[in-house]
């Protein structure tokens, strides 16, 4: 039985979805800064995932004593260290603070072309995840480093799923989500030379991303039913080198969006929000997000994207966002005051789940960090 914190919670949270909330809803993002706020290195808190997570927790629950209830999650510290995860998002290789970077850096990822253009007909005749598996996780990810932080989020992470129950904050990335082929074909070609291959070869990469797609949305569609934690409301539908700044519109219509939309509404058919992560500016065809389900579908904007436009476009769609990092790191708390509420002037309460964009810097202010709650939970 779901906790009273948690019903509220989500009672707002769907009000919110639904654009019917009075007042703006607080949303928290990211744990590096957490820790590090707690004393700890960017390079412990990669490394030692479990030690990490509990320091970030006791952040955040200091932010909650002195700014006020958070009412979301955008994400959660948990044992699973981002370095075994990011870069399989993006099938490249992420240099790791404390290993292959100073102790106080942040991970990186490392931009370098692994394959040849022969790549798509290799996936084409051995399967996605095979060629995956064969060709690109021996480049990218040290074994033994990959397997223990593998046996630490087995072991570690049910402590999470308990704490956090108790907690009763709903959690928007939870559910896996197909995604778009664009963004992992890209990690493994490089950039500049998969955006070449966008203008040279369109067919052929139109042909592999509907092979992918299509192994990769049974995987998901067989995934998707087996989640049962009631904190985990949503999914995220990247979108970070598929942005409408990064790519042109014959491009975006045909490598990008017939992906992103059917990954939003796979996730929604299985009752779960589609969090369309989307970084850099989208501004150019924003409308089409119109096309995603209503209530089901929220915009998670990284500061990029112009929101009062969005909202003047999209009425009815719910944004996230979108506290900028640098305002977070060298701005005042006044600053911020000031930017959260002329956001909410601008675009209104009704479905504004205010919170970092993207993701909170890991050298983000504590005192700033408080002053974007306080003024979210003070609005009038």
């Amino acid at each position: 039985m779901a906790s009273p914190v948690l019903e509220e919670n989500l009672k707002l949270v769907k009000a919110g979805m639904n654009c019917e909330n009075d007042k703006p809803i607080t949303c928290l993002t990211g744990s590096a800064y957490a820790a590090v706020i707690e004393g700890l290195t960017v390079a412990k808190f990669v490394n030692e995932p479990i030690e990490g997570a509990w320091a970030a927790i006791k952040t955040i629950r200091r932010l909650e004593e002195e700014a006020g209830p958070i009412n979301s999650f955008n994400n959660v510290p948990g044992a699973m260290s981002i370095a075994a995860v990011i870069g399989l998002s993006w099938n490249s290789k992420v240099l790791v603070p404390g290993i292959d970077l100073p102790e106080n850096s942040v991970w990186q990822i490392k931009e370098e072309q692994l394959v040849g253009r022969d790549v798509y007909d290799q996936i084409l005749a051995m399967g996605y995840d095979n060629f995956i598996n064969a060709n690109i996780m021996p480049r990218i990810v040290d074994f033994p480093s990959f397997g223990r932080f593998m046996q630490i989020a087995a072991e570690g992470q049910p402590q999470f799923d308990e704490y956090f129950a108790d907690w009763g904050i709903p959690i928007f990335m939870g559910a896996q989500s197909t995604g778009v082929p664009f963004e992992g074909l890209c990690g493994m070609r490089s950039m500049q030379q998969f955006y070449m291959d966008c203008y040279k070869i369109p067919d052929k990469l139109k042909e592999v991303s509907d092979f992918i797609y299509e192994e990769k949305y049974a995987l998901t569609e067989a995934t998707l039913p087996t989640l049962s934690n009631p904190l985990m409301i949503g999914g995220w539908v990247g979108g970070w080198r598929t942005a409408s700044a990064m790519v042109n519109p014959t491009i975006w219509e045909n490598l990008v969006w017939p992906y992103m939309k059917a990954s939003a509404e796979q996730l929604v058919r299985h009752g779960f929000i589609a969090v369309m992560h989307l970084d850099s500016s989208w501004d150019r065809d924003i409308e089409r997000f119109g096309e995603l389900p209503e209530g089901m579908t929220i915009l998670n904007t990284d500061a990029m994207t112009n929101l009062p436009n969005a909202r003047k476009l999209l009425p009815k769609m719910p944004l996230m966002g979108d506290v900028p990092p640098a305002l977070l790191t060298t701005g005042t708390p006044q600053q911020v005051t000031d930017y959260v509420n002329r956001l909410l002037d601008e675009c209104g309460p009704q479905g504004m789940f205010i919170c970092p964009a993207c993701d909170t810097p890991v050298n983000a202010k504590y005192e700033n960090m408080a002053a974007m709650l306080k003024a979210t939970n003070e609005w009038s």
